[in-house]
């Protein structure tokens, strides 16, 4: 019960905020520092900063496998892992980010636009 609510909880704010919060993936690494985004519809212009994330799952515990539990707890977050600025875009949901290169990331990990 406790993950439904907890479930129902995220839905709504995720749905409330779903605008203001867009998300997408690296579409294709291009090199080290560099790689085509999917970010929406014109979601994002040339200047524009973006920040790389990856889930971080970690075991919580032993959950309880008698209710259906699976026998332990996981929890996720997204964790920053660097920026990168659009160079060009490429077409309406396409765009060209550079990064400094300090960090790797590939093909699937999230982006989201950084809000000024």
């Amino acid at each position: 019960m406790k993950s439904f609510l907890v479930l129902t909880g995220v839905a709504m704010f995720l749905t409330g905020c779903g605008h203001s919060m867009m998300r997408g993936t690296v579409a294709m690494k291009t090199g080290k520092d560099e790689a085509h985004i999917c970010l929406g519809d014109n979601a994002v212009k040339g200047g524009d900063k973006v920040a790389f994330f990856e889930n971080n799952c970690i075991s919580t515990g032993s959950g309880d496998s008698e209710r259906g539990g699976g026998g332990r707890e996981i929890e996720c977050n997204l964790l920053k892992i660097g920026e990168g600025t659009v160079s060009k875009t490429l077409n309406s949901h396409y765009s060209l980010v550079k990064t400094d290169g300090s960090f790797s990331f590939e093909e699937g990990t999230m982006v989201e636009r950084v809000r000024k």
